[in-house]
């Protein structure tokens, strides 16, 4: 696809780091009981943290094979847009007569404009964000099943084999994300709507009496227990327990002040869907305070405005009526308070009723075919410029979050986001401007001091790093980032009880933290006590195999200690991991001049060379003597 041709090397963003990158529960794709319980609180998305597991098991942390998983996802939702738009104007109950001579056109610019549509964009190249497009691609083809069986003829096979596919594509959908909640409320909006018999219109409750249908829409409605119970969803915890906001505020939320406030994300939505302009991976949004606030209060009349054509249409257009209502279903998870106000990539799922509406408006309409298509491919051909261009945004860490801070200039996560882009590619000055700019602004942002702190350590300046790390401590005790960081200044000033303490309890609040064994394990080295240097290497690479400086630190304690079997071992295995890695072939050239093997010494010492490491001529110069001497 071209509009996405440029987003299959966009490296890891965001979440990316937490789910996939510093994720050690995926590395082991045979052991599916511990991707299960991986980050205990996301459980419902068992399917997609397998997919990833199986990316890392074929590409390790290679973005391409993520993103191109990604992309066959989109590809594959889009054709079930088509068949499933084919499917809804083939229903009983939709008798329109132009939309069925129009079918093909409908359901294959449905589709095209959901491939091409820009609000797609952070679902496909943000890779994590793979739990929206394969819980939407489960969620399209559990309604398509349930109505290519509702559409076979009575009592057959292939329709019994239709609704067991649909409920286990609707299942699969469950352990994907949480949207997919809606599936029964979905299939059984679909019944009351689309299915009717000729002289009577057949209602919800004829459907349960007939043909034991009930019972597959009793086995749909006690899949919703599922997300709850994953989840350990109480009513009270979930919705009334006050949480804070992300936005620069930092205001407190609650149940009421949240579903006012959906209300203009529902507005901002459908104005993504019509014109998509001014996307942003992290809106500043604030919260609502009262329904008499004019933004909410509009927004909260053309909310249920819009929803009040959606039921008039019924009538007079069933398919657009169907189109605006999807739009309000698939919404519907949104009421469920998050920190998090707004995310583009909710607008997966519900961007197939915008598309299916615009197609089957634009045939209706239009009295020309032509003038329909001619319309529609400027809008496609418009949608894919803006999609290829959104793509260029994410194609960095700096751009994206540049343009987060330019459009959310005071939302201290997009602006520390930002800061700490600067600082990972050694931009101090920079990366230290936002995080003042940061802390001036919002004074408890953990994260910015922190990150401040660790500029302060790199320019040596450890008094006000210290400060830095122990405000951030003191603002959240919990926060192991911190402790690490801290541990880090006392390695380097050589305080190494205080740094294996700090190391330590950054391991106790996040026992996969593996920079924390790695740094740990390395004081230990310092401090002679290799047996538990040894321990702590042995851990990174249980957590995280192809950690090549455990591979490095562990052969460098094995050397010490004069175990040349064992080192030379775990520097073979950096170097087949890595052929380019200096410093393990001159500490292999080491290993094999103490074991006597020159000419092999020799040959590392000059690919280490020649890989930029820095090797004396006289050591080369004594090799090549040592093996004159022994021939």
């Amino acid at each position: 696809m071209i509009v996405y041709s440029n987003s299959l090397d966009i490296p890891f963003h965001f979440d990316d780091q937490l789910f996939i990158v510093n994720n050690p529960t995926i590395r082991n794709l045979s052991d599916s009981g511990q991707i299960f319980k991986s980050l205990l609180p996301q459980r419902s998305r068992f399917v997609a943290f397998y997919s990833f597991a199986l990316n890392y098991h074929f590409y390790k942390l290679d973005v391409f094979g993520y993103h191109v998983t990604n992309l066959i996802i989109h590809i594959v939702s889009s054709l079930l847009v088509w068949r499933l738009a084919l499917l809804l104007i083939s229903a009983p109950s939709v008798k329109d007569d132009k939309a069925f001579e129009n079918k093909d056109l409908i359901a294959f610019f449905a589709a095209l404009l959901f491939v091409s549509h820009p609000v797609q964009t952070q679902a496909i190249v943000y890779i994590t964000q793979r739990f929206a497009s394969l819980a939407t691609l489960f969620y399209l083809l559990s309604v398509f099943l349930y109505l290519k069986a509702r559409l076979i003829g009575e009592n057959t096979k292939a329709r019994l084999g239709c609704f067991i596919a649909s409920g286990i594509a609707a299942l699969m959908g469950m352990f994907t994300k949480e949207i997919t909640i809606t599936i029964p409320i979905t299939i059984m909006f679909i019944e009351g709507m689309l299915f009717g018999s000729k002289g009577k219109k057949e209602n919800l409750l004829i459907y349960l009496r007939s043909n034991k249908r009930w019972l597959y829409l009793l086995i749909l409605l006690s899949f919703m227990l599922i997300i709850p119970k994953l989840f350990d969803f109480t009513v009270v915890n979930q919705l009334f327990t006050p949480k804070q906001s992300n936005s620069h505020d930092g205001d407190i939320i609650t149940f009421g002040r949240y579903v006012l406030t959906q209300f203009r994300v529902a507005v901002t939505f459908i104005k993504l869907l019509f014109v998509p302009i001014g996307q942003n991976v992290d809106y500043d949004f604030a919260l609502s305070k009262s329904l008499l606030d004019l933004a909410t209060m509009f927004s909260f009349i053309a909310f249920f405005l819009i929803f009040s054509v959606g039921i008039m249409l019924k009538k007079r257009n069933v398919l657009a009526s169907f189109g605006i209502l999807w739009v309000y279903i698939t919404f519907l998870p949104n009421f469920i308070p998050r920190s998090d106000l707004i995310f583009e990539h909710k607008l997966y799922l519900i961007s197939f009723g915008f598309c299916f509406l615009l197609a089957t408006i634009v045939f209706k309409r239009f009295q020309s075919k032509r003038t329909g298509v001619i319309f529609l491919c400027i809008i496609i051909f418009t949608y894919s410029v803006l999609t290829y261009q959104r793509n260029k945004i994410w194609s960095s860490e700096v751009s994206l979050w540049s343009d987060a801070a330019k459009k959310s200039p005071y939302k201290s996560r997009a602006l520390n986001n930002l800061g700490f882009s600067y600082l990972k590619q050694k931009e101090f000055d920079l990366a230290f401007q936002y995080f003042n700019k940061v802390i001036k602004h919002n004074p408890t942002f953990v994260r910015s001091y922190d990150n401040r702190g660790t500029v302060y350590h790199q320019w040596n300046k450890n008094e006000l790093a210290l400060s830095d790390f122990n405000k951030a401590i003191e603002l959240n005790p919990s926060f192991a980032r911190a402790y690490y960081n801290r541990a880090n200044l006392y390695r380097d000033e050589k305080k190494y009880d205080l740094a294996i303490q700090d190391y330590s309890k950054a391991i106790d609040l996040q026992n996969n933290y593996t920079l924390a064994y790695n740094n740990r394990g390395n004081v230990y080295s310092f401090k002679g006590e290799y047996d538990l240097a040894v321990l702590d290497y042995n851990k990174v690479l249980e957590l995280n195999p192809g950690f090549l400086r455990a591979y490095n630190n562990r052969g460098a304690v094995y050397i010490a200690t004069k175990q040349y079997d064992l080192a030379l071992k775990d520097l073979n295995r950096i170097i087949n991991l890595e052929p380019k890695r200096a410093k393990a072939y001159y500490n292999r050239s080491y290993v094999y001049r103490v074991k006597k093997q020159y000419k092999k010494a020799l040959d590392d010492a000059i690919k280490a060379k020649e890989l930029g490491q820095a090797i004396s001529d006289e050591y080369i110069e004594e090799l090549r003597n040592y093996i004159l001497g022994s021939e």
